[in-house]
């Protein structure tokens, strides 16, 4: 194995724990950041990209920093059938968050992130305020010609209130 190789190796790992904590925090969470629609179980969590130990990680996996700057927080989502509990792998995964007095922009997709094997999806979003946030997700199944649409209010864990600047 190269030195290239193992740095390489190395940061896939610890991107690996990072992102197996962000599942597992949001699988584990509470009531809140659990929710039921048409069949389908939705558990998420919001976490400011601070607590991911090599700041690149993000970028390399979901395309950089939002323009316009702000505070960077991860949305990790993990979807369930309701009546089998199996996990959803394969659903396409939208997001929209909203601030109270900033324009809204357009949904992003959430990225597919397996984590020890699991399936997970998440994306970086970028706000100005400390929160709370509002995110509407939508999740097309490949089963329904239908998106479900989950709406929730977040507050990123470890960020004072206020604005970012």
């Amino acid at each position: 194995m190269t030195a290239s190789s193992t740095r390489s190796f190395g940061r896939m790992v610890r991107y690996g724990l990072v992102f197996a904590a962000l599942a597992v925090a949001a699988v584990a969470a509470g009531a809140q950041e659990r929710m039921e629609r048409e069949g389908v179980v939705l558990y998420w969590g919001l976490v400011p990209s601070a607590l991911v130990s090599q700041p690149h990680a993000q970028e390399d996996l979901h395309g950089g920093r939002p323009p316009g700057g702000g505070r960077l927080n991860h949305l990790v989502i993990a979807l369930f059938d309701a009546r089998s509990g199996a996990r959803i792998d394969n659903a396409v995964v939208r997001a929209q968050l909203s601030e109270p007095g900033i324009v809204d922009a357009p949904a992003k997709y959430l990225v597919p992130m397996p984590v020890n094997g699991q399936a997970s999806f998440g994306q970086v979003f970028g706000t100005v305020y400390g929160g709370p946030y509002r995110f509407r997700v939508y999740v097309q199944l490949q089963q329904r010609p239908q998106e479900i649409q989950f709406d929730f209010q977040a507050q990123s864990q470890l960020v004072p209130a206020g604005p970012a600047r």
